[in-house]
């Protein structure tokens, strides 16, 4: 049996494997067409690539971009000073705010409600959907200011950013900042006092980046429960991807085998402490603490809407405009022809690798998208919670909700497997 797939992003469908009719395998069938950006930035040089790939996503194109510009930066010796990967990391952070904002009120809101809309649900309580676009408002003009545009941003480069703000311009955000919060704290109410019907343990591989100091957000490692690896060496042998005949996506699981999820609960179980103490001291007045279910996906989500919008006020609070944010700071070297990095974009970690030839172009490139690596933990959830079960519209609504939870970006998920003959 199937059915279609709503209230995320792309184009997909649950499907229903039953014997005898009963509930014995639930599959998330995605059929959008692959995107190919791994071939497109082959022959192009590093400078070339990473606008390219700021096209991938219209919610991660941020993540993308940093990611690209990162992984470059490292591996062809570019510094940059402190002052410009604050600034972009402060985008990166706008980014999050914006897909978040878009995810907890306009998609999982109603679905844990059990309305169709956030506009059928602002029909019962109006200050929702004005408070929730005033601060999906906010983010637009974060991104608008800070990035060039509200989506696929443009200003950041190998070796800095184009164009920084403008003092006026960041005066004018703070003010903005500050009316966005207050909606933001008018919603915790809504949001953070509903608790989902549903039990779901929290799954026993959860992945974020390692961070020793800050709430994570880029870096070389990956913390796999209590292990820690290099981000190379955990996407090069311990995740590994297939391919399924119902899906265009790609699917990866530790060591071919079990599941993981990555994104927002992740990080919120693993460094709920290095969140703000505002955000905790919020979280804890309506009983939220870790470990969260991935039904409780908004919470987490939630908690660093406003993580973000607090990090970003101090940066717009202490800003100094500076020119040297326009220039590269050192000469690039192509000794090492392999460049990777990954980043926690909203829906959790985003890895690009690139490796170049003699002439500083990109051979080969791979990308891994969080989504591809959470659909198999959305399969493996949603079978254990209805397995055995008779078939019946509750078992899609349970389907619907992991999925809805999870927050896929099913374009981004759908990737190209080289074939070896």
């Amino acid at each position: 049996m199937k059915h279609p797939l709503t209230l995320v992003e792309g184009e997909g469908s649950i499907t229903v494997i039953e014997r005898s009719g009963r509930v014995e395998r639930v599959l998330y069938e995605i059929s959008e067409a692959p995107r190919y950006f791994e071939y497109i930035v082959r022959g192009k040089s590093p400078e070339v690539v990473v606008d390219l790939v700021s096209r991938i996503c219209g919610f991660c194109g941020v993540s993308h971009l940093f990611l690209a510009v990162k992984a470059f930066e490292k591996r062809l010796g570019v510094e940059v000073d402190e002052e410009v990967d604050e600034f972009r990391e402060v985008l990166h952070l706008a980014e999050r705010v914006k897909s978040h904002v878009l995810h907890v009120f306009y998609m999982n809101l109603p679905e844990i409600t059990g309305t169709r809309s956030l506009v059928e649900l602002a029909e019962r309580n109006p200050g929702i959907l004005r408070r929730a676009v005033a601060v999906y408002t906010l983010s637009r003009r974060l991104m608008s200011t800070l990035g060039g545009r509200s989506h696929n941003v443009v200003n950041m480069r190998i070796g800095g950013v184009y164009c920084p703000p403008s003092r006026e311009e960041v005066e004018k955000l703070r003010s903005e900042l500050r009316e966005a919060l207050s909606a933001l704290l008018d919603l915790a109410d809504t949001v953070l006092s509903f608790k989902h019907s549903l039990e779901v343990s929290v799954i026993k591989h959860q992945l974020c980046l390692y961070s020793s100091g800050d709430y994570p957000h880029h870096g070389e490692r990956v913390v796999l429960d209590d292990a820690v690896h290099d981000v190379e060496f955990f996407y090069g042998h311990l995740a590994r991807a297939a391919t399924r005949e119902y899906s265009t996506a790609l699917h990866y699981r530790i060591n071919g085998v079990e599941s993981y999820i990555t994104g927002p609960v992740a990080r919120f179980n693993r460094y709920y402490t290095r969140l703000h103490r505002n955000v905790r001291s919020l979280l804890e007045a309506y009983g939220w603490r870790p470990p969260l279910g991935v039904l409780e996906s908004f919470t987490a989500r939630f908690a660093e809407i406003y993580d973000s919008l607090l990090r970003i006020q101090e940066y717009l609070e202490n800003y100094k405009y500076t020119e040297r944010a326009r220039a590269e700071t050192t000469q690039r070297s192509t000794r090492d022809h392999t460049c990777f990095y990954a980043v926690e974009a909203p829906r959790g970690i985003l890895y690009h690798k690139y490796v170049l030839d003699e002439s500083g172009r990109v051979r080969e490139c791979r990308i891994i998208t969080p989504t591809a690596q959470n659909l198999a933990a959305m399969e493996d959830i949603a079978t254990q919670l209805t397995r055995g079960e008779p078939v019946s519209e509750s078992t899609f609504k349970i389907a619907k909700s992991i999925a809805v939870a999870f927050d896929p970006c099913i374009s981004c998920s759908v990737h190209a497997v080289p074939i070896r003959v």
